[in-house]
């Protein structure tokens, strides 16, 4: 009987999905990635998905997944293995680089997941109340402008915006030049450059984007600024080349619009502003008297840009990947995919709005 069974036995070495060490031999790597995983902000119940994009269509289930996060003591806001005391330092940390008071605990808490250290919002927020109360309380939802909702996509690349940024050229000499997607609302190029306003600096950032992201977009967007000719022509000629059944008559490439009317543009602008640049801002123009420099002195006006140049642009480079990560908040009422992370929505669109 025993003999008949064994030989008849679907499964003869009992090896499958479902025990831990075959599962470790395919992914040895494993509790790395569900580290990875949560420091950036993805969901325990969308992991199982990531794990067999990632892994060649291997699959582990989601008990699976929560018994090793166990087993391998993997860091999130329930089990941060920090005491209320480093919490709170980890968080002064992050508020150093904010003198000007423009973070909200949202973006306190995602700039501190990134990093691996897991505080959760309500922590957050009361830390910083007792803090500072008199910033929390400016960043109240009441006391902020709500916009109107209405901007439509029906899907990733298919229209960039464009433009450039140029708050801290007067002081630093340095202007900002970026597209963002419009359906996922994620950046894809952030360049800190000499002059937003040279008709190379459009064609140059979007064919680093093009390379980058492996393609070209259905349609752009930009302002009416003089310096997108070259762009537009450049637009128009690889559309032709290379999506030749889209006529300009159907889906125009490029959309030459009044700066209000480019609206993800404009509002991706804000954030980076108030948030990242006004702070570097502030200490750009605190550490120029501690530094003894001289505004009229062309060395020290050269040398300033280009060490600062340097600066913006790590800091850009910071700014995407926190853009990249961050969980759009449900918003019903407007007709752009939520709840969900930008670099989702942009990869992997049908799954993140199902």
């Amino acid at each position: 009987m025993s003999s008949a069974s064994s030989s008849t036995a679907n499964n003869k070495t009992g090896r499958n999905q479902w025990r831990d060490q075959p599962i470790l031999e395919a992914i040895p790597d494993l509790p790395m990635r569900l580290q990875k995983y949560i420091n950036e902000g993805i969901r325990q119940k969308d992991i199982p998905e990531h794990v067999r994009k990632d892994c060649n269509g291997q699959i582990v289930s989601l008990s699976s997944i929560k018994k090793f996060m166990k087993r391998f003591n993997i860091k999130t806001v329930k089990h941060s293995g920090l005491s209320d005391i480093e919490k709170g330092v980890a968080i002064l940390r992050v508020v150093e680089q904010d003198p000007l008071g423009r973070y909200g605990c949202r973006l306190v808490k995602e700039k501190l997941q990134l990093k691996g250290t897991h505080v959760s919002r309500d922590f957050t927020m009361t830390f910083l109340k007792a803090e500072n109360p008199d910033v929390v309380a400016r960043r109240h939802p009441s006391t902020r402008k709500q916009h109107k909702h209405g901007i439509y996509s029906s899907g990733p690349n298919e229209e960039w915006c464009l433009d450039g940024h140029e708050k801290i050229l007067l002081s630093m000499g340095i202007a900002i030049y970026g597209i963002i997607d419009k359906f996922s609302r994620m950046e894809l190029a952030l360049y800190a450059v000499p002059d937003a306003r040279n008709s190379d600096v459009p064609v140059a950032v979007y064919l680093r984007a093009v390379k980058q992201q492996g393609g070209i977009p259905l349609s752009t967007t930009s302002d009416k600024g003089s310096e997108l000719g070259k762009l537009i022509s450049l637009v128009q000629e690889l559309r032709k080349t290379y999506q030749p059944y889209i006529t300009e008559a159907d889906v125009p490439s490029h959309s030459a619009v009044k700066s209000p009317q480019n609206i993800t543009r404009e509002r991706g602008w804000r954030p980076i502003w108030e948030k990242e640049l006004a702070n570097l801002l502030h200490f750009y123009r605190t550490g120029q008297f501690e530094a003894g420099y001289l505004p009229n002195d062309d060395f020290h006006i050269a040398l300033s840009r280009w060490l600062w140049a340097s600066v913006v642009q790590e800091k850009l480079n910071e700014l995407r990947v926190e853009n990249q990560v961050h969980t759009i908040r449900n918003q019903p009422k407007i007709l752009l995919p939520t709840d969900a992370r930008r670099i989702d929505l942009y990869t992997d669109p049908l799954f993140e709005c199902l």
